[in-house]
């Protein structure tokens, strides 16, 4: 009783594998002439195959199929799924081998020709191919299905001529079709018979005149004959065709382009991108090859500008339409309204982290510290794995002088980085702020060390730990050599010459700082309490208490920045530290 139902098992398990058209792979081949309990082993070893080859674990299967043949000799089935297992493995060879095998055993199988033809063709071997396949189209002539795989192996062959011969075949008996038409049509177009792919596609016209695709292609095939006025009069009878098919707008637009006829072939664009019939998919791909053109041709701007905002007009609710709205407004450097598009994006309901990042970016950008500090929170809670969330959550948060914040998120963040020195830099900068707001300098210096030994030339990072050192009065020399340093890097930046000129205050040289704060100031569109408080300092140690006074005056005038003593030192006419 065991050994039946095992036997029915076996059969349940090969008919689930098989396709529900056509003969089992294992349904025929020669007789065996093994005994019974020969038999019995196979058929055991057989299901232990497929079970495994089922469960995934190839190389079980495939030794358990390779001990039947060993066993049966004449055992196609084994060989047939053998020759499988190993094509799924990329060992095409090995494959051909079994194939080859099975086929031979059972010619008359569609299964082992299929697979086998299959086989072939990844091996290269397109005539072989196509000569098995021909063989199968021939003991199954009413298989359509065939007689394209056979076309197929032709063309992969290098054979279009044949190939054509095999679709003639095929549509002598089942009829003119679309995809026959078409698929001769091009065949005869890369034989250079552009007059037979015309007649081919009439034909299909007469069967079918209402079918805008087969014009549009015959349209094609004029064009590049170089029949402008016929494809011209073709694609006008799409258009009465069906005046609201969007894509002969596309196919005008090329049209009118090749004939270097630009503001029709705008036009017809246009009239594309406001259907919205036409998938957004393919407006993003037009709209993505402007991208680059107009780095070459500053001229297109203004068109892919239209373009994005008739997408957006189209496809109002569409996130993705903002988005791209979006990246164009940010190439022309106009990041308020970009700001405003991929906003947009994210409120219909974007998960593109790329919005997101150019969200927290962009309000970083504009000193927007209250929206950053919401949005990068939000982007942390749906992106816990994007370590650019917690960088702009720390800033903004330590802009909001909420350090402690800063410094338990950036910590946070910097662990995820992965092979991406110049953020974990960034990161370990932002700490070194944080922790000097916090007056742990012995952090704050470390941070700072760790940022500079991940990106050296990182100017902003020289700057800051060397003025943060002047102000604290330590390793002034190290110091200098920094803020030198930032000073070569990015020249005639104010702040950087104030800080050298800071320092060289603090190591009592006021001449040097003199000119250096003057340079500071000079490069300065708006008065800087900082640097004219700074001024006022080096007056005084220089001796000129009037000069001193006025500078001081003047920061007080400037507004925020100026240090707590400044009222003071005003008063009483004094330098205070």
């Amino acid at each position: 009783m065991n050994r039946i139902l095992l036997c029915f098992s076996v059969i349940a398990l090969i008919s689930a594998g098989c396709k529900t058209t056509g003969t089992s792979p294992a349904a025929s081949g020669p007789e065996s002439r093994l005994s019974d309990s020969q038999k019995a082993d196979v058929t055991f070893l057989f299901y232990n195959a497929n079970k495994e080859k089922i469960l995934g674990n190839l190389n079980n299967a495939a030794d358990l199929f390779a001990e039947v043949i060993r066993k049966d000799r004449n055992n196609a089935a084994s060989m047939y799924e053998l020759s499988n297992i190993y094509a799924e493995q990329k060992k095409f060879a090995d494959a051909l081998f079994f194939s080859k095998s099975a086929y031979k055993l059972d010619p008359l199988n569609p299964w082992y020709a299929l697979s086998y033809s299959d086989i072939l063709e990844k091996n290269k071997r397109f005539n072989d191919a196509a000569e098995v396949l021909e063989k199968l189209v021939n003991d199954y002539p009413d298989r359509t299905d065939y007689y394209y795989e056979w076309a197929s192996a032709l063309i992969y062959a290098e054979k279009p001529a044949d190939a054509i011969k095999v679709y003639d075949k095929l549509e002598a008996k089942a009829g003119i079709s679309k995809d026959l038409s078409m698929q001769k049509a091009r065949l005869y177009q890369t034989l250079n018979k552009n007059d037979k792919a015309v007649a081919e596609l009439q034909k299909l016209i007469e069967s079918n005149p209402s079918d805008a695709q087969s014009y549009a292609m015959l349209a094609e095939v004029y064009q590049s004959m170089g029949e402008k006025d016929k494809a011209l009069e073709t694609y006008k009878k799409i258009l009465a065709i069906d005046p609201e098919n969007p894509y002969i707008h596309l196919s005008l637009a090329d049209y009118y382009r090749s004939n270097g006829e630009k503001e029709k072939s705008v036009e017809e664009l246009k009239k594309a991108f406001q259907n919205k019939d036409l998938d957004i998919d393919t407006k993003i791909s037009i709209l993505s090859s402007y991208y680059a053109l107009i780095e070459l041709h500053p001229e297109l701007k203004e068109q892919a500008m239209d373009m994005c905002k008739l997408l957006v007009e189209a496809h109002p609710s569409e996130s993705r339409a903002h988005a791209v709205y979006g990246d164009f407004l940010n190439q022309d450097e106009k990041p308020e309204e970009a700001l405003v598009q991929y906003k947009a994006a994210r409120d219909l309901g974007s998960k593109d982290f790329v919005v997101y990042s150019q969200i927290m970016f962009l309000e970083s950008q504009q000193l927007e510290w209250d929206s950053l500090l919401t949005d990068s929170k939000q982007a942390m809670d749906l992106f816990p794995d994007q370590p650019v969330s917690y960088f702009f959550y720390g800033v903004a948060s330590i802009q909001k002088k909420s350090y402690q914040e800063a410094v338990s998120t950036l910590n946070s963040g910097v662990k995820m980085i992965v092979d991406n020195p110049k953020l974990e830099a960034q990161f370990y900068a932002s700490l070194g702020d944080a922790y000097q707001e916090l007056r742990d300098y012995i952090h704050s210096d470390e941070s700072y060390d760790k940022a500079l030994s991940l990106d050296p030339k990182n100017a902003n990072v020289l700057n800051n730990y060397s003025y943060y050192l002047s102000v604290r009065g330590e390793h002034l020399e190290k110091a200098e050599q920094m803020s030198k340093q930032s000073n070569e890097i990015e020249p005639d930046q104010p702040s950087y010459q104030d800080t050298y000129g800071w320092i060289m205050y603090k190591q009592g040289k006021y001449k040097e700082a003199r000119t250096w704060i003057e340079k500071a100031i000079a490069g300065t569109k708006e008065d800087n309490a900082t640097l004219l408080e700074h001024m006022g300092d080096v007056w005084f140690k220089l001796g000129d208490t009037l000069k001193a006074l006025d500078f001081w005056e003047k920061a007080k005038a400037a507004g925020d920045g100026a240090s707590e003593f400044l009222d003071k030192k005003i008063q009483e006419k004094k330098l205070f530290e």
